[in-house]
């Protein structure tokens, strides 16, 4: 099976992602926004695992998650993954210390399933750009830096999921498999 290990985001906050959404419909054509259903933040895609592998990937996260305190994300950055000239994703995020420590020492202990040699990054994707011109990528920036800049999307985060993500024509659609919390903070 597919899976991967993501943040959920709480209702209210993907309420206003849709608002932000909808103020990009405009450029639909160029781009898919991410469906309310969606919409997390990856600590680590894992990619196909068998039943062995994904027994063994949710006693290391479960170690993992149960010595890690709880902490909080606010969405208040954007971006395009690739650049202006060849945008492929739009994105919220944040630097986050906690969120980089995390997925550090989760990609080390999973590594072993999946090797990534890319930083991890706190984000959430908005949209992947089917193709788009420099300066409607400007355009879809500003809409998204004005939006974050007036709303505080600012949530806690309790635990990470496991995901089964299935590809169908229409999208990928994801079923949790697995809740990991945290230790409570002191």
């Amino acid at each position: 099976m597919r899976i991967f290990l993501a943040v959920d985001i709480p209702n209210n906050i993907k309420n206003r992602i849709l608002e932000l959404e909808d103020k990009l419909k405009v450029y639909s054509k160029y781009m898919r926004l991410t469906k309310m259903n969606n919409m997390h933040i990856t600590v680590k895609f894992l990619g196909e695992q068998n039943d062995f592998a994904v027994d063994k990937i949710i006693e290391i996260t479960k170690n993992i998650c149960s010595n890690t305190q709880q902490f909080n994300i606010c969405l208040e950055k954007s971006g395009i993954f690739g650049g202006i000239k060849n945008p492929r994703i739009l994105w919220l995020g944040q630097n986050n210390e906690n969120f980089t420590l995390l997925s550090l020492l989760i990609h080390k202990e999973l590594e072993v399933f999946r090797f990534e040699d890319k930083k991890p990054v706190c984000h959430l994707t908005i949209g992947r750009i089917k193709s788009m011109n420099p300066k409607n990528a400007v355009e879809v920036l500003d809409i998204c830096s004005q939006f974050v800049k007036n709303n505080n999307m600012r949530f806690d985060v309790y635990g990470i999921n496991l995901y089964k993500s299935t590809l169908l024509k229409s999208g990928a659609v994801y079923e949790k498999i697995k809740e990991f919390k945290f230790k409570e903070r002191m």
